[in-house]
């Protein structure tokens, strides 16, 4: 029986149900390669147009056959013209990616491979593939960002253009005989100017979503290594503190083999805070704002590029600062990460109402608030691993039901919110810290007074009706929006007129 994709090992190539518009570049060029009969009919129905291009057979057969073989680097082309038709060629690129060695799905056809991703002058890019024991050979060659002239390599067509990465429709196989001469530069490279980096401020905007971002920070510290229980097994994971020129310190956190890899690479140089240049991270409103790792994520540790070394420059001049925004927790502050944002990025009502999860990640309103179910209860038992409900009395010995670990539920804030502005009306709900800020009221004092049989909720209606408040909203937990009839949970609030002048 094969893996299903939810079982398959995290170094194992697993393709996402919703293909997102930044698609692992591996899926669209090297797809023959990895794909296993495991998960042909998978494949098939959630991407029908795909299925013949995973029926190609003895596709590892028939790159061992020397009549694939180019003869010669003769010409020195530019990417865009290198084909499968040629057999002399030569092409200048720069590296741009390159991923961990991954591992082939399936029973027929196990091999290790590793993509790189290389791009010309013009942005035009290719993703190339090497394979068990050329690995190591290519690996010891390549540096990110470095410029290479690169011949020999075996070219072959993307089927269905639909797949490719972007204009160009071959990828390369890189072998024994391919030829990679460093181009050696004085001065270190810099970016290539298509190497978008996005803004920390702009990045509540793409979380909880599939868009994915790239960015560039450096490490100002690390906490300790975790175990995270998922359905599907234990993960490790680290946090690591990043900050860039916006004086934004995030936590970004490593998964995995990111942590195991990358990881490494950074704590044995935490004390020189490395520069880092993410690739593909994923955006969450955990910790009001924060940045992981995904399966296609690329962690380039002290990269050799003059941005970088600009933003070490800048740390040094600035570190000071830096190091006391550490001491403040500026990374877990939501006036740091999501502060109020201009009229134009706020959302009516109605247009949330009728979003569903695939049309927004997250949002901004801002409207009239009022307490919902004055007769339930201002706080809930909640597993102090992932903050979800556990109805159990407060005592040892209890497993979470929903990331199975052993727990002691403890009292936190709870509160379901009414939310109006002119075009409609939508329930909300606030949790622990969020909560406590809104009703002035911790959760231990919540919990006391409901055994106390003391009646806190009109105090804390009379205390929020009426108030015109602004809110950035993530959606609920499956479980909360079961037990509170709550679609929208609050992950940051302000008064509007402390938003106002903030903003402005």
């Amino acid at each position: 029986m094969g893996l299903s994709p939810a079982s398959c090992p995290p170094n194992i190539i697993r393709f996402g149900a919703t293909f997102p518009a930044t698609f692992f570049p591996l899926s669209s060029t090297l797809a023959p390669f990895v794909v296993s009969s495991a998960y042909l009919c998978w494949i098939s129905e959630i991407h029908p147009p795909a299925l013949h291009f995973f029926r190609l057979s003895a596709l590892f057969s028939s790159i061992s056959s020397p009549t694939m073989w180019s003869e010669h680097a003769d010409g020195m082309l530019r990417l865009p013209e290198v084909n499968a038709c040629l057999v002399r060629w030569t092409s200048q690129v720069q590296l741009i990616e390159a991923s961990h060695v991954k591992t082939t799905c399936g029973s027929e056809l196990t091999k290790k491979f590793r993509y790189f991703v290389f791009s010309d002058f013009q942005g035009v890019k290719v993703t190339a593939l090497t394979i068990d024991e050329n690995i190591d050979r290519v690996s010891d060659v390549l540096v990110p960002f470095k410029k290479y002239r690169v011949s020999k390599a075996r070219v072959y067509e993307i089927p269905d253009s639909s797949l490719s990465v972007g204009s160009y429709r071959f990828y390369w196989v890189l072998t024994n005989d391919t030829v990679i001469d460093e181009l050696i530069e004085i001065d270190p490279p810099k970016l290539p100017c298509y190497f978008r980096l996005r803004s920390i401020a702009s990045c509540d905007a793409v979380a909880d979503t599939e868009n994915f971002i790239d960015i560039m920070g450096i490490v100002l510290c690390a906490f300790p290594a975790r175990e995270v229980y998922f359905e599907g097994g234990p993960s490790v994971a680290r946090d690591y503190v990043i900050v860039n020129y916006e004086l934004r310190p995030v936590i970004l956190t490593l998964w995995n083999e990111f942590e195991a890899i990358e990881g490494a690479d950074i704590m044995a140089n935490i004390a020189q805070n490395p520069v880092l240049i993410c690739i593909r991270l994923r955006v969450t409103t955990d910790n009001y704002l924060s940045l992981s790792t995904q399966s296609s994520s690329v962690i380039l540790v002290s990269p050799i590029v003059q941005e970088a070394g600009n933003l070490r420059a800048w740390f040094q001049a600035n570190k000071s600062d830096l190091t006391q925004m550490v001491h403040e927790r500026s990374y877990a502050n939501s006036c740091v990460l999501v502060p109020p944002v201009a009229s134009s990025r706020i959302s009516q009502i109605s247009f949330i109402a009728q979003a569903t999860k695939f049309d927004i990640g997250t949002a901004w309103i801002r409207g009239t608030v009022s307490l919902e179910y004055r007769k339930g209860r201002l706080w809930y038992l909640a597993c102090p691993h992932c903050y979800l409900p556990n109805d159990f009395s407060l005592n040892w010995g209890i497993m979470c039901r929903y990331c199975s670990r052993d727990i002691y539920t403890f009292p936190r804030a709870c509160v379901t919110l009414a939310i109006k502005d002119g075009t409609g009306s939508l329930n909300v709900i606030a949790m622990g810290d969020e909560a406590e800020k809104l009703i002035g009221i911790n959760s231990h004092r919540l919990y006391q007074a409901d055994k106390e049989d003391v009646h806190l909720t009109d105090r804390v209606a009379s205390a929020l009706n009426g108030r015109v408040m602004l809110f950035y909203l993530k959606h609920s937990d499956h479980a909360f929006r079961v037990t509170k009839g709550a679609r929208y949970t609050i992950v940051a609030s302000y008064d509007v007129n402390d938003a106002e002048a903030q903003a402005a």
